[in-house]
C-alpha cells in the first residue's frame, strides 16, 4: 500500500502524481513536434494522453474524489484538504472533456461541420495552459494531503513504543499516520479507554461491527471510545481500509478480569 516517493503516500498517489506530471512533460513534447510539423507524430502524443488520462481517472482520481472528498462538501471547502482537491477536480474535468473535444475535432470526422473549429492553434495552447494549471492543483492536491505538516502528536510515539498495553491509569493511545494504525494491534485489559491521535492526513476510526465510530478526523485530531466488555474489535479508516482487515485496519483485543 505504501508508496515509493517517501511521503507517506499510498502506491496508488504516488503512480498518479507520476503519471500526470509524464503526461504534462508529455503535451510540452507534442506541441514542439506540432511546431516542427511533424503533425502524425503530435497527434499520436496528445491522443494517447487524452486516452491513458481517462483511465487514470477512472482507475484512481474518480474513486478517491468521490470516497474522501464529495461527502464533505460544500462545507468543507473551508479547509484547504477538500479545497484545492475540488479545484482539481473541477478544472481537471474541464480539462479532459476540452482535450477530448480537441481530439475529436484534429483526428476524426465524427462531429458534424458546424461544431468543429479550424483554429487549432488558439485551443490547444488553452488546453496546454489550461492542463498545466491541473498538474500544478494536482501536486498541490498531493502536497496537502500527504507531505503538509502533521498535527504534532509525533512526541507521543515514544511513549506508545514504550507500553504497547494498557497503561495502569486505564488509557491506552493509538497514533494514526499515513496510513496506518500504531499500533496495528493493542491488548488491553476491560474498562480501558482507547485514545486514536491523527498525526497526518485525514481519516476515520470504525468498528467492524459498528459499535464505534468516529468523524472524520484531521491532523491533530481525536477519537476516544472506552471497552466495556472483553472481546475482539477490529476497526478500520473508511478512507483507506475496510472491515475484514483489509489495508488500513487495526485490531483492539480487550481481556477480562483475571480469574
Amino acid at each position: 500500500m505504501s508508496g515509493f516517493l517517501g511521503t507517506g503516500a499510498t502506491l496508488r498517489a504516488d503512480v498518479n502524481l507520476v503519471v500526470q506530471l509524464l503526461m504534462g512533460l508529455t503535451l510540452l513534447v507534442g506541441m514542439l513536434l506540432a511546431r516542427g510539423k511533424r503533425f502524425r507524430a503530435h497527434k499520436l502524443c496528445q491522443s494517447s494522453v487524452m486516452l491513458l488520462n481517462l483511465v487514470m481517472i477512472a482507475a484512481v482520481m474518480s474513486p478517491s474524489f468521490h470516497h474522501q472528498v464529495q461527502p464533505q462538501l460544500p462545507s468543507g471547502l473551508r479547509d484547504s484538504y477538500y479545497l484545492v482537491a475540488t479545484l482539481h477536480a473541477g478544472l481537471g474535468t474541464v480539462a479532459q472533456l476540452l482535450g477530448l473535444y480537441i481530439v475529436l475535432v484534429a483526428a476524426t470526422s465524427v462531429l458534424p461541420p458546424r461544431l468543429r473549429f479550424k483554429r487549432f492553434k488558439p485551443w490547444m495552447r488553452t488546453e496546454l495552459a489550461l492542463w498545466w494549471v491541473v498538474v500544478l492543483l494536482g501536486v498541490g492536491t498531493y502536497y496537502v494531503w500527504y507531505v503538509a505538516p502533521s498535527g504534532g502528536v509525533e512526541a507521543r510515539r515514544a511513549d506508545v513504543a514504550a507500553d504497547r498495553s494498557a497503561a495502569p491509569s486505564g488509557r491506552a493511545t493509538v497514533i494514526i499516520t499515513n496510513f496506518q494504525f500504531e499500533p496495528k494491534q493493542l491488548t488491553v485489559p476491560e474498562g480501558t479507554t482507547v485514545e486514536w491521535l491523527d498525526d497526518t492526513g485525514r481519516h476515520t476510526v470504525e468498528a467492524d461491527d459498528g459499535s464505534f465510530k468516529s468523524e472524520t478526523l484531521a491532523a491533530g485530531g481525536r477519537f476516544e471510545h472506552k471497552f466495556d466488555r472483553a472481546g475482539v474489535f477490529p476497526y478500520f479508516c473508511a478512507f483507506h481500509g475496510d472491515k475484514g482487515g483489509a489495508e488500513m485496519a487495526g485490531v483492539i483485543t480487550v481481556t477480562g478480569p483475571e480469574r
